[in-house]
């Protein structure tokens, strides 16, 4: 598949090209600084019976353990067709979430246990993956009935956790404006304020459709264009699709820009709709056309909230 991306790319450096960049910077700059002051007066988002936003803001510290599938607990005998495929698919139809490519459903169940071991205090190094009934729900992002015996995660925890599982990075507890604009990964805190401009119900967004089941997988991004204008240095990236959720990890100027966002998607004829819940810091920087009709937030901030648009083949 070639993905036409409105946002990024071309592969050499022209003076024009430079200056636009320059201007852009400059102006998105101006506004990213007021968003993020406004952004710190934000207050968490507590929702229903969901855990705490607080029990979120620590580092995980989840790429620092590798267990292996027979680590796990609910792992059956390779004989009984235990795999960690089926360590995967187990954990996900427990905790409510559709089927998501395995790399990224494998690194997200890694990134939960990381956050089990570090909830009951257990050093990461030394911690054994937590029993299949312990891991909390994603009832409520993913339309599912919520098992009574089970926790249920807090909404806004599913875009930040499968965007560290797509880009392979752990996210910061906390960072200051406008310093967090130098790194790639965002911040628990700042995401969990900004989640509260979200529009609680995205069910909307999510049809499944004969478009999903072509586009479930991982992908590379071979063509990457802003409104037809090249950024100098050139443009790479991946993005992933499920049924409902995506996530695209793209990097820009020679490895400078880190441009990482996740949320749900949907097509409708040769555009895909990206409703980002979750945005890397660098990500602001994309200039984004209004959308009334498919805004996720009221007030899309920093990017979290806004749709991307963009072309496909």
């Amino acid at each position: 598949m070639g993905a036409e991306v409105s946002r990024l790319g071309a592969d050499r450096y022209s003076p024009g090209a430079i200056l636009r960049f320059i201007a852009h910077i400059g102006k998105m700059s101006v506004g990213n600084i007021s968003d993020g002051f406004r952004s710190a007066l934000d207050t968490e988002l507590e929702r229903g019976k969901a855990l705490a936003a607080s029990a979120y803001q620590m580092h995980i510290g989840w790429r620092e353990t590798s267990p292996e599938w027979t680590d796990f607990p609910w792992a059956r005998a390779p004989a009984e067709g235990g795999s960690a495929e089926q360590v995967v698919c187990d954990w996900l139809e427990a905790v409510g979430l559709e089927p998501l490519p395995h790399g990224v459903a494998w690194n997200l169940l890694r990134i939960d246990s990381a956050l089990l071991a570090c909830w009951e205090e257990e050093e990461e190094e030394k911690a054994s993956p937590a029993p299949l009934d312990n891991f909390p729900s994603y009832a409520e992002a993913s339309d599912a009935v919520t098992p009574p015996s089970r926790p249920l995660h807090h909404p806004a925890w599913l875009p930040l956790a499968l965007l560290m599982a797509t880009t392979g990075e752990d996210a910061n507890a906390w960072s200051i404006f406008p310093l967090n604009m130098l790194i790639a990964p965002p911040s628990v805190a700042a995401h969990f304020r900004l989640s509260k401009l979200m529009t609680p119900d995205q069910s909307k967004s999510r049809r499944p459709s004969e478009v999903s089941k072509r586009m479930f997988g991982m992908w590379e991004l071979t063509s990457l264009t802003n409104s037809g204008r090249p950024l100098p240095g050139g443009a790479k990236g991946r993005i992933f699709y499920s049924g409902s959720f995506f996530c695209a990890q793209v990097t820009g100027l020679k490895g400078l820009l880190h441009f990482n966002y996740s949320g749900t998607w949907h097509a409708e004829g040769s555009k895909v709709y990206h409703v980002c819940l979750c945005n890397s810091p660098q990500a602001c920087y994309e200039k984004l056309a209004p959308r009334p009709e498919l805004e996720a937030a009221a007030e899309p901030r920093l990017g979290d909230g806004a749709v991307r648009g963009r072309s496909y083949r």
